[in-house]
């Protein structure tokens, strides 16, 4: 935490319990009325309907993250665990960064460079079984 207090001082986490006993649309929109109330810049969420079934219009995740994009506040969510299957992504409205897990066997290596000069390797491993 010390690092990110250094290079960030005015970053912070935000944390909502959205789900107590079942997980309903207006407990989903009210943490993200919260979330927006509250001044966050980034909205992080690993929710979604199971099939992806819904309409972008009754999506509560869809209605949630384009009131915080009004507000220049990101929307990114997990696309799903229900994959491999075609249209197995359950978020998928244009305003949500969505991102996914693949299966492949490379590695990938960067540098960053940071504030101080410093410069971090960083190496992502990726392996088939």
């Amino acid at each position: 935490m010390e690092l990110l207090e250094e290079e960030f001082p005015s970053a912070r986490l935000v944390v909502y319990k959205v789900c107590e006993q079942g997980c309903y649309d207006i407990d989903v929109l009210s943490a993200f009325d919260h979330a927006i109330a509250d001044g966050v810049d980034i909205i992080s969420l690993s929710m979604g309907y199971p099939d992806g079934s819904l309409e972008l219009t009754s999506d509560p995740f869809a209605i949630g993250s384009f009131h915080a994009i009004e507000k220049g506040i990101l929307t990114v969510n997990a696309a799903g665990n229900t994959g491999p299957d075609f249209s197995s992504i359950q978020n998928y409205a244009p305003w949500i960064l969505t991102v996914a897990a693949s299966d492949i066997d490379r590695k990938f290596v960067d540098k960053l460079l940071l504030k101080n000069d410093a410069t971090l390797v960083v190496s992502i491993y990726v392996l088939s079984s």
